[in-house]
């Protein structure tokens, strides 16, 4: 039985001080949050394979997605997912299966 899937990581977040929550029209509360997918098995990571931005409003809690926010905010929302570079522990697995590799190819050549 091989358990597999993709999980969700949190990498950053800015607090937006000039946006204003589509939700409560409250100024300077909106918290845009990035997250970065990657694809395990055995709940161990082996790539990454995308990252999420978001947003949420500190005052009334509205989170919205970056397909449904105002152009202003999706564009400080990608601007932050662009620049942010995720953590290298999520090549975990890639690593553990070159060294598998290497050491397989390492024994049947001792042999």
């Amino acid at each position: 039985m091989i358990i597999f899937g993709s999980r969700s990581v949190y990498v950053t977040s800015k607090q937006s001080t000039g946006s204003i929550c589509p939700s409560c029209g409250t100024k300077g509360s909106l918290r845009l949050i990035v997250f970065r997918r990657h694809v395990h098995v055995f709940w161990i990571p082996i790539f990454p394979i995308g990252k999420k931005g978001m947003s949420q409003c500190q005052h009334c809690k509205h989170v919205l997605n970056i397909k449904e926010m105002p152009e202003p905010i999706k564009q400080e929302c990608i601007t932050l997912k662009n620049k942010t570079k995720g953590p290298i522990w999520q090549f975990a697995g890639l690593g553990i299966l070159i060294v598998m590799i290497l050491w397989a190819a390492l024994m049947t050549n001792m042999k």
